[in-house]
């Protein structure tokens, strides 16, 4: 074995050449796809093009001891050994370079920095070549904002190298305790029954009757995920009911009729069984709702006589608030009715009503889980906790050779003692043969939260990517074109809290931005255009432990040219808090400005579906190169409950005319969305449409479409401008106390831009101007401020500018942006302060039939934010109220533009209740005493949001416009630094020899 200083090409022997110094190799040029080992995601070259020659490149290697080996023909580097390559920089404990296959090899802490990418593991093979190779236990960070110049060596890095850090290590936490691990339950149950109507038993209006019931119920937990469970449940009970005379129950009768019925004794049984649903709000403190069936023995003599109609056999629902003093013993309070679900049962509508208390044991196990993501996850060589290595398992002979060759696995490291094992944590706060007491677990917790908080995280600059808020105001003021132009962002100011629903842009159950991510997996294999490994994790989180990461099995990644990153997988489970798994698409395609979804919606609109509703959105198809079309089959599920739909006029009947009930057909119960997004003509196009039913007597007032093309083009004087294009058929708008309204076909153009002016001290603005010229068929707005179902179909010629300002008037001190800090439960520090913001905007339109109305607005208010977000309760206070003025001149002959709110007041509020759950809220009112509107609503939102770091999920819904729904939406972060690795590590065996448990 020589050392020295060698050249790839000509190998120098002379063992006389040692030098401690760095060594610089030529490399020849090589086809871009067959750069130095740095990551997959570098390659965006397709394997189809010409080899392009470039410079050779200097790589410059250093180590405790190097020379070239003539016995494998390799240039070897060991001890600290460093290799530096056009602002990259590769470390481990072993360096080769076989100059005969042009592979170079790694082992040992390997790492591997350019720019904000860094990449680790145990073992790296690369061949120069072929642009292929592997890596194991590997952790990275991947940014795709800098990803295109610091993975390709031809250009600067993003920012230079940092200071060398040691391999980052993954810290074993205490196990999260199992809080509820006994998947069956039995329940004593005693109660009354209670005449009311079904509503009215949630708020205790009615009365109790002498009717006892008693009897046993069984419980089976059938799927746990996180807090929530879903469950069997079967009840068996006994009523013993006294005579009962009619003055006191009214039900469907008169006072008159009531006093002449009665109901002699009864003593009859009743089961129940159905599925529930159970949602953990705290470990001891859970509600739950059942849905199912309930079979009397005997017909109910209450039932039969106080109800219209009646029936032994009759739908189930059970609402109930449990709350444990032990993982196995709990009180249960539960709703208990009975009744046709809307007459979907022998038309019965009521039934009966009861109040149950009962006392609930839980008993039994879980079965130990089949499939640990973790289990092949390990530390990299380096890392003290790394523990026992497992048997050698090559993959082929020549890589049995290579292993052979670079000296095979090193000596296991003892254990860190500073690092506790996770099975003794658990074994020690558990006695064996006994179940954990909340005590016990509460103690778990609190030794998991301070391994936590000692974690060295390795990273700073924590802040968080605004990217989707930006791009999700700008689409939907996009589409807005045929709408009133007060509907955009830069309209009268209103409170951040009254939001503008859209039913197409806020249903998405995830949502979010990944623009920075953290990933690992057991091995990859590296290919030319990106990397694929049989199992793999990305976080979103820049902290450990991850709040919010994916597990994907059968993963493929590629990076486009354009920075886009493609992640397949057959399996794709987003889990939160390392507790709960929700499925997502098994195809995500990570770009700046993009949003991360999985298929399933499920949403609330009141005016055209009837309510709630669920949908799948199927994978997209392409249309030509750069077109793809999205398809969303939906399912009316309040409308098929009901059995009616009330979102139509009558068949035949004028389309203005008003909607009245029809009976459901199977066409009433489907519906589709079908989104469009191609170039066409040097425009970048969309087409919307919107179907809530395939009732061919009903589809033509079911459908709503919309669609726009965008160009920018640069005007003198103005600078970048958007041109657009747009129709409309049956477009949906609020305005204001107006409530929803109809353009039923619309055409034209418009030239808009909106841009940021240079701040004036504290003082911030915002512009936004449009000229626009359209011809639009919507209701008459008549002068007496009337509504009529008359159509009108007029051309409309307008311009609006509007001017956002916001003053800060005093602002505090945000706390560190820390895990337990100010990014406790917030993406982002929240900021004391006070602020006021305002808005001025003024709109001119003419209209075909020689009328107009112009309009001069004025509007603002404070906002005051109390409290960091970092307390348990009551921590975060965000209140803003608002107040406008309308100056109008002349009347629109529409109803959707008509300016009849000239006066406005609103308020929002944004309020911590207990740890990450929010309260978010917000009303607007007309306040112009001499509208004929004075009082009604503008506006509306309410939403309870469960709000952390890395996640948010929010059940929402704007009255005022009758749409609602849930998402968990994603935070993307920019950081400084490497983090460790996030994926919770457990050893393969604790100390007893037993299996890991999967908490999720």
């Amino acid at each position: 074995m020589g050392s020295g200083p060698a050249s790839a090409e000509a190998p120098v022997s002379d063992p006389s050449a040692a030098e401690p110094q760095p060594a610089p190799i030529a490399i020849p040029a090589e086809p871009t796809g067959a750069e130095p080992p740095v990551p997959a995601e570098a390659s965006g070259t397709a394997a189809s093009e010409p080899p392009v020659k470039t410079p050779p490149k200097e790589l410059e290697i250093s180590a405790d001891q190097q020379g070239f080996d003539l016995v494998i023909n390799r240039y070897v580097a060991s001890g600290n050994a460093k290799a530096v390559l056009a602002g990259g920089r590769l470390m481990a404990d072993r360096l080769e370079y076989d100059t005969t296959t042009r592979t170079l090899y790694a082992t040992g802490s390997v790492r591997f920095w350019r720019g904000q990418q860094y990449l680790q593991g145990s073992m790296l093979r690369y061949g120069l070549i072929e642009g292929e190779g592997e890596m194991e236990d590997v952790y990275g960070v991947l940014d795709l904002k800098t990803s295109l110049e610091d993975l390709d060596v031809e250009q600067t890095p993003s920012v230079p190298l940092p200071e060398p850090q040691p391999i980052a290590c993954p810290t074993v936490l205490p196990e999260i305790p199992d809080w509820h691990p006994h998947p069956w339950s039995a329940t004593l149950w005693g109660g009354q029954m209670f005449h009311s109507d079904f509503g009215q038993t949630f708020f205790g209006q009615g009365v109790f009757r002498p009717e006892r019931v008693l009897g046993a119920g069984l419980q089976k937990r059938l799927i746990k995920a996180g807090p929530f469970a879903l469950e069997l449940d079967f009840n068996a009970l006994g009523h013993w009911a006294s005579a009962q005379r009619g003055g006191r129950y009214l039900g469907p009768f008169t006072s008159a009729e009531v006093a002449n019925l009665s109901t002699s004794a009864q003593t009859f049984g009743e089961f129940t069984g159905g599925i529930g649903l159970r949602a953990w709000l705290q470990p001891w403190l859970s509600l739950g709702f059942v849905q199912g069936v309930s079979l009397n023995t005997n017909l109910s003599n209450y039932e039969s006589t106080y109800r219209e109609k009646s029936a032994r056999f009759l739908n189930y629902l059970g609402f109930e608030i449990e709350g444990s003093f032990s993982p196995q013993w709990s009180m249960v309070g539960r709703i208990h009715h009975r009744s046709g679900a809307f007459g979907t049962y022998n038309g019965v509508r009521e039934g009966s009503n009861a109040y149950l208390l009962g006392l609930r044991y839980r008993f039994g196990g879980d079965p130990p889980p089949t499939d640990d993501p973790q289990s092949v996850l390990r530390p990299a060589k380096g890392c003290p906790n790394r523990g026992a290595e497992p048997p050698d398992r090559p993959r082929s002979l020549p890589e049995a050779l290579e292993q052979v060759a670079m000296g095979g696995e090193g000596p296991v490291p003892a254990q860190d003692p500073s690092t506790p094992d996770s099975g003794a944590a658990v074994a020690s706060s558990t006695p064996a043969g006994r179940p954990a007491s909340f005590r016990a677990m509460r103690e778990q917790e609190r030794k998991r939260a301070a391994a936590a908080a000692a974690i060295e995280q390795r990273i700073s600059g924590v802040q968080k990517r605004e990217g989707l808020v930006i791009e999700r105001r700008r689409q939907t003021g996009g589409n807005d074109e045929v709408a009133a132009d007060q509907d955009s962002d830069f309209g009268p100011s209103r409170p951040p809290q009254v939001r503008r629903l859209r039913s197409e842009k806020n249903r998405q159950a995830v949502q979010g931005t990944l623009t920075h991510l953290r990933y690992q997996a057991a091995r990859i294999v590296l290919t030319p255009n990106g990397w694929r490994s049989d199992r793999a994790s990305f976080s979103n989180d820049p902290f450990t432990p991850s709040q919010s990461w994916m597990d994907a099995d059968q993963v493929v990644v590629n990076q486009d040219a354009n920075g886009d990153l493609l992640i397949t997988s057959k399996r794709n489970r987003l889990i939160l808090e390392d507790r709960l798994a929700i499925p997502v698409t098994s195809r995500t395609r990570i770009r700046k400005q993009q949003e991360v979804e999985n298929r399933w919606v499920l949403g609330v609109d009141r005016e055209d579906r009837d309510g709630f509703y669920v949908g799948r959105r199927l994978r997209p198809i392409r249309i030509g190169e750069k077109g793809t079309l999205e398809l969303e089959p939906q399912f009316m599920l309040e409308r098929a409950y009901q059995g009616t739909t009330d979102s139509y006029p009558i068949p035949g009947g004028e389309a203005t005319g008003p909607s009245v009930s029809q009976d459901n057909t199977l066409g009433d119960l489907f519906g589709l969305e079908a989104r469009l997004k191609t170039p066409l003509l040097g425009f970048d196009t969309s087409l919307n449409l919107d179907i809530s039913t395939f009732n061919p007597e009903n589809i033509a007032n079911g459908t709503r479409s919309w669609g726009q093309m965008d160009r920018n083009i640069n005007l003198p004087l103005v600078g970048s401008t958007t041109a657009r294009l747009f129709g409309a058929y049956r477009y949906r708008i609020w305005n204001g106390s107006l409530g929803e309204q109809d353009i039923y076909s619309a055409y034209g153009a418009s030239l808009e831009k909106e841009a940021t002016l240079p701040n004036w001290g504290k003082l911030s603005n915002r512009y936004f101007w449009r000229v626009g010229l359209g011809n639009y068929q919507s209701n008459e707005f008549l002068s007496s401020g009337e509504e009529s179902r008359n159509l009108a179909q007029l051309w409309r010629a307008n311009a609006v500018g509007s001017l956002n300002s916001s003053l800060e008037l005093w602002r505090g001190r945000a706390l560190p942006s820390t895990p337990d800090g100010a990014l406790r439960y917030s993406p982002e520090p929240i900021v004391p302060g006070l602020t006021l913001n305002t808005n001025l905007s003024g709109n001119v339109a003419y209209f075909g039939d020689g009328t107009y109305q112009n309009t001069l607005s004025i509007s603002g208010g404070p906002t005051l934010t109390l409290g960091h977000f970092n307390k348990r309760f009551f921590d975060f206070t965000q209140l803003t109220v608002t107040g406008g003025i309308t100056l109008r001149n002349g009347l629109s002959p529409f109803g959707f533009d008509a300016a009849v709110d000239l006066g406005t007041v609103g308020i929002g509020l944004t309020q911590q209740i207990a740890g990450p759950l929010l309260f978010n809220g917000g009303i607007g009112l007309n306040v112009d005493p001499s509208s004929t509107n004075y009082g009604e609503v503008t506006g509306s939102y309410v939403e309870l949001r469960w709000q952390r770091r890395a996640y948010a999920f929010s059940v929402f819904y704007s009255p005022y416009e009758g749409i609602g729904g849930g998402r968990v939406r994603l935070n993307d972060f920019g950081f400084k630094g490497t983090g460790v690795p996030f994926v919770p590590y457990r050893p393969e065996l604790n100390g007893a020899g037993e299996a890991r448990r999967n908490p999720f």
